[in-house]
């Protein structure tokens, strides 16, 4: 279980180090996977800390990628504060989306309200994803222009 992790921040680190984007998905498997393999380990049905791990694991993937972008670092210093607040205001979301839905899909009682509840967060969370792939698009669309 932990092998498997420290591979995946391995893999990491040498994308990171060599710049390579390619390789960088490989490692966020590796330690997701350690993660998936401490989970299924583990006695007791739900981790109460998954939604902080998600925003964790969201927010580090998000700065990796950054990190390793091909551009000149002289942006202006509120681009860079305002990039920076996005990343860590969607990893807040993110933590709050999954907080819900550990809530939702934990109680006892189910009724049609929860159920639309987990429905409507599982909604939201897809649609935040396709608006921040909307938006990495269209920013390096701008890029290459």
């Amino acid at each position: 279980m932990t092998s498997i992790g420290c591979v995946g921040l391995a893999i990491t680190s040498v994308a990171l180090a060599g710049r390579w984007a390619t390789l960088l998905p490989l490692g966020f498997v590796g330690v997701g996977a350690g993660y998936a393999v401490f989970l299924s380990l583990r006695s007791g049905t739900v981790d109460e800390r998954a939604p902080m791990l998600a925003a964790g694991f969201f927010v580090a993937a998000e700065l990796s990628y950054w990190s390793i972008e091909r551009r000149s670092w002289r942006s202006e210093g509120r681009v860079v504060v305002g990039r920076l607040g996005l990343v860590l205001s969607a990893g807040l979301a993110t933590a709050i989306v999954g907080g819900l839905l550990l809530l939702v899909t934990s109680r006892h009682p189910t009724g049609l309200g929860y159920e639309a509840a987990g429905v409507a967060a599982g909604v939201l969370t897809l649609a935040a994803i396709a608006a921040l792939a909307r938006r990495s698009r269209e920013s390096r669309g701008d890029e290459l222009a």
